[in-house]
């Protein structure tokens, strides 16, 4: 028997390519529905939980801003009072109503301080939508790498069960030693081994697509490509804003702090009226009063109010070298990783034409059944370190992404 059918066909590359693709065919003819990352986005953030939980936690801020109003409530009171002796005979009536009258803007101010955390909310809102798509890609990313990774296994190991059979055939027809079977078999059921693994890790990293996208056996449709990530001159993230607003609200908590050590004016109208011995007597009243900061002049209220808005400040300004840390970070990562990927490519390139360079010689008996192998395994790992490096650098492109703000959602 002749070894000729372990050669690459003309119109292919290489033959380990060939195989890997022939598996990828059968493979994806059995695997579930695939989603693109577009959609895989789109339903994650469309979620009717995640999206329930964004709308209860702005709903209930602005409640908090409602219930802080110009006016606090009014007072009312009604009451009685009887005198009784010897030649008198008094009844008093009286109705009130006070209201405390807002003239030093404390509570404007606390209804300021409520709306901007209820916009810090907002915007903690909108960056966990940014974090979500960024998970969703994360997802989607693992998940295509680690199709891709099922794929090159399973053509490898379709590979050296063609070389299994042939080698085998060979032996039998006394053309070529046991050892050159034994050799090519161990290699094929390592190779089968390493394609059960990657199975079983396409599966668990699968599952967090599912679990973000409400979709059972995700998928990720399409092949990685290698990203060209930009690093953008201006930067604007929503948790940033969150600080900004959070640092507004506490300036403006400290202003009504300081408000309240004022006096506060309260204003009340009534009507009296005074029964005394068959004779009645009725007539409006007036009430001026107020507050007197006697006993709590609200200096330590002053105090704290003002500390939460210097630590305020102090961690919006870390909060921004933070970030200025992280884009560079990403940028350095991503250009690292797209400069791998290239000089990788040429690597896989030499290691694939190995495969048909070695059938041609192992044919020919100038080299043995281990470096025919070897030359498999090299295009093999070769593919593999592709896939590894295009998900690396697709990783950074997202956390580029993500530290400069993410798209909005």
């Amino acid at each position: 028997m002749r070894f000729r059918t372990l050669r690459a066909p003309v119109c292919a590359p290489l033959t380990f390519f060939v195989a890997t693709a022939l598996s990828a065919t059968a493979y994806a003819q059995t695997a579930p529905a695939p989603l693109t990352e577009q959609d895989a986005i789109a339903r994650a953030l469309g979620d009717g939980v995640f999206a329930d939980r964004a709308a209860g936690e702005r709903d209930a801020a602005r409640a908090g801003v409602d219930a802080i109003t110009r006016f606090d409530n009014p007072r009312a009171s009604v009451s009685r009072g009887s005198l009784s002796g010897p030649g008198e005979d008094e009844t008093e009536w009286e109705f009130e109503i006070v209201q405390p009258l807002d003239l030093t803007g404390r509570r404007s101010a606390m209804r300021a301080a409520a709306r901007s955390e209820a916009e810090a909310i907002d915007a903690d809102l909108d960056w966990r939508a940014v974090e979500r798509r960024a998970d969703v890609r994360r997802a989607w990313v693992g998940c295509a790498a680690a199709g891709a990774r099922v794929d090159v296994h399973r053509g490898f190991v379709g590979l050296l069960a063609e070389a299994e059979r042939i080698v085998t055939a060979r032996a039998d027809a006394g053309d070529t030693a046991v050892y050159d079977v034994r050799r090519v078999r161990v290699e094929a059921r390592t190779a089968e081994g390493e394609a059960r693994l990657a199975e079983g890790e396409l599966a668990a990293v699968c599952a967090t697509l599912s679990q973000l996208t409400g979709v059972a056996d995700a998928r990720s449709a399409g092949a990685l490509t290698v990203p060209n990530g930009v690093r953008q001159a201006s930067v604007e993230r929503a948790d940033l804003t969150a600080r900004e607003r959070r640092l507004a609200a506490a300036s403006e908590t400290a202003r009504a702090a300081d408000r309240s050590r004022w006096p506060e004016v309260e204003v009340g109208l009534g009507w009296r009226r005074v029964e005394n011995m068959g004779f009645e007597a009725d007539g409006p009243q007036i009430m001026v009063g107020a507050t007197i900061p006697l006993f709590d002049r609200g200096t330590a209220r002053v105090r704290e109010a003002r500390g939460r808005e210097r630590s305020a400040a102090a961690e919006l300004t870390l909060a921004r070298r933070e970030v200025e840390a992280e884009i560079a970070a990403a940028d350095a990562r991503l250009r690292g990783a797209i400069a791998a990927v290239e000089a990788a490519g040429a690597a896989r390139d030499d290691a694939g034409r190995l495969g048909a360079i070695a059938e041609t010689a192992y044919q020919s008996g100038e080299i043995g059944v281990t470096e025919l192998v070897d030359a498999y395994r090299a295009a093999h790992d070769a593919e593999l370190s592709i896939i590894e490096l295009t998900e690396r650098a697709n990783l950074a492109a997202i956390e580029l992404e993500l530290a400069q703000g993410g798209p909005n959602p």
